[in-house]
């Protein structure tokens, strides 16, 4: 691996891992400046598309009434990475209090904002699959 292409891997990994965290410190403030005032989301189910506000308050809501416990993430490869530009191909373990799972296989692409931080401006979920806690999960 180039030092450039290790370079995106580590800001991937680096940004995947304060989602994490934001997450698992239900840190509504932290986790939001990860995310684009521009971000679409596509590919939910039922919902053509997902803003900003519409993440806030999907957001916010899952962290006030704890229905959601964790996210994990594996890198599956880098896609994109120009300088201010890293998109990549993730599969995502989102992990409810209620005892499902979501396996959730998806593009992100990251943009280095005027402010020199990288946040999330698109997101294309390709599939995604529900299990109950205990059931085997793959990696």
């Amino acid at each position: 691996m180039n030092d450039y292409m290790s370079m995106a891997q580590h800001i991937a990994e680096d940004w995947l891992k304060a989602l994490s965290e934001s997450v698992k410190n239900q840190d509504i403030n932290s986790h939001m400046r990860l995310v684009s005032k521009n971000v679409h989301v596509y590919g939910i189910p039922g919902i053509e598309t997902l803003n900003y506000q519409q993440w806030l308050y999907r957001r916010h809501n899952e962290f006030l009434h704890n229905r959601l416990f964790s996210l994990k993430h594996k890198i599956i490869r880098i896609k994109t990475d120009q300088q201010r530009r890293l998109g990549f191909e993730v599969e995502e373990q989102m992990m409810a209090t209620e005892g499902k799972v979501y396996i959730i296989h998806k593009d992100i692409l990251l943009e280095r904002e005027q402010d020199d931080n990288w946040r999330v401006v698109e997101e294309k979920i390709h599939s995604w699959q529900k299990m109950e806690i205990g059931q085997q999960l793959n990696g």
